[in-house]
């Protein structure tokens, strides 16, 4: 007995393509039916949106250029006394230390000089001896010569003998006068004096100690005759600094013009109360490493304070520079890093190309491209728009 295979009850193809007809035909025309409900937003006018800047109203006019610098002080007038004789030191001055002050003339150290004394003794008895001994030898020399002059007793060269007697006196006498003197320089030296009023900076001797010559045994500061060495770009100096424009006083040409003595101000780095008046005064060398122009300025000591500007401060330098003439004075903030600023011109923004020839404390003074009235945007803005829209907020005029 044979069974047949139950077909299973499935749709048709055609009921399943009729089925999603229906269904994208349903949708589609919800879409249709919402977008014909949506109603459109109204229309508003488009507005240009105006950046709020402060201007400033820039005029021609003279600026005098401040160079700033840093340098140390150093005395002009340093002295290192050396021994010039051999001996023991017998005598040192007393609180003769490091930071004292001696005058001009002060006996500083002393010498044991008893055996240049006991030379100079010799040569002034062996002088008083030779000068008895000349007196004695011309005495005979014009008996000889009378008597073979007048007499003709004796001979020429009798005569002569006696001269050359007399003449090897006279050289004796001008050996030991050289002797003489030789001791008496050295007993001078034997005795070390200050040159000059100064501060102790080294002591290198102490009392009963041997030196020779050319030991060095102390060193004196004038800290009334200082200067600053102050190091300025090679560029900036010979731009900036007031030379003279004629020949050096002594005819050179191959070296800087001289520097006018203009007054400037010196303030100690550690405290803005030390400070003092100097006059530039020369310049000193330029160092081919660092491209820098080494300046000398002196300080003025009108006056002595408490604690004055010495030898070894560190002081800030403020030197008079030459004028700029009908130049334009903005704010640094004004001037982009490409060197543009951006004017106001009829309530738009427009940007120029200048030339900053100076900056200084948040200056920047402008030489080119820039004319009288013009209206500069002091306000800082990030990479603005040409010819966007502005709206003044603030306005100054110099």
């Amino acid at each position: 007995m044979t069974t047949e295979p139950v077909k299973s009850a499935k749709p048709s193809v055609i009921l399943r393509l009729t089925l999603c007809f229906l269904i994208l035909a349903g949708g589609i025309g919800g879409f249709v039916l919402l977008k014909k409900m949506k109603k459109s937003p109204p229309e508003r006018p488009v507005t240009e949106r105006a950046l709020p800047v402060e201007v400033l109203t820039v005029r021609p006019r003279d600026f005098p250029v401040t160079i700033h610098g840093y340098g140390d002080v150093k005395a002009r007038t340093e002295v290192t006394i050396s021994a010039e004789v051999s001996g023991r030191v017998i005598r040192k001055k007393a609180h003769l230390l490091p930071g004292q002050v001696v005058a001009k003339g002060d006996l500083l150290f002393a010498i044991d000089g008893r055996d240049y004394r006991l030379e100079l003794e010799e040569a002034k008895a062996r002088l008083e001896i030779l000068t008895r001994d000349l007196a004695l030898a011309r005495a005979e020399m014009k008996r000889v010569a009378t008597l073979h002059r007048k007499n003709r007793v004796g001979s020429l060269s009798s005569v002569e003998k006696a001269e050359a007697a007399v003449n090897a006196i006279r050289n004796r006498i001008v050996q030991v006068r050289k002797t003489r003197d030789r001791a008496e320089i050295q007993l001078e030296r034997c005795l070390l004096h200050a040159p000059f009023s100064g501060r102790v900076r080294r002591v290198e001797v102490e009392a009963d100690e041997y030196v020779t010559p050319g030991k060095k045994m102390v060193t004196l500061v004038d800290d009334s005759n200082l200067e600053v060495l102050v190091p300025l770009d090679s560029g900036k100096a010979a731009r900036w600094l007031r030379l003279h424009t004629g020949d050096h006083r002594d005819g050179r040409k191959n070296w800087f013009a001289e520097p006018e003595p203009v007054p400037c101000e010196l303030v100690w780095s550690e405290d803005n109360r030390v400070r003092a008046s100097g006059t530039v005064d020369r310049i000193i060398t330029v160092d081919p490493k660092s491209r820098m122009v080494d300046i000398a300025v002196t300080v003025d000591r009108d006056d002595v304070a408490p604690v004055p500007l010495v030898d070894g401060m560190f002081c800030r330098v403020t030197i008079p520079g030459r004028v700029l003439h009908q130049v334009y004075i903005v704010p640094r903030a004004a001037v982009g890093f490409t060197g543009m600023v951006y004017l106001v011109k009829d309530g738009r923004l427009h940007s120029r190309k200048v030339e900053v020839a100076w900056e200084e404390q948040g200056t920047a003074v402008i030489d080119k491209g820039l004319a009288p009235g013009d209206a500069v945007i002091v306000t800082r803005l990030e990479e603005p728009l040409e010819n966007a829209r502005v709206r003044v907020v603030g306005k100054k005029d110099q």
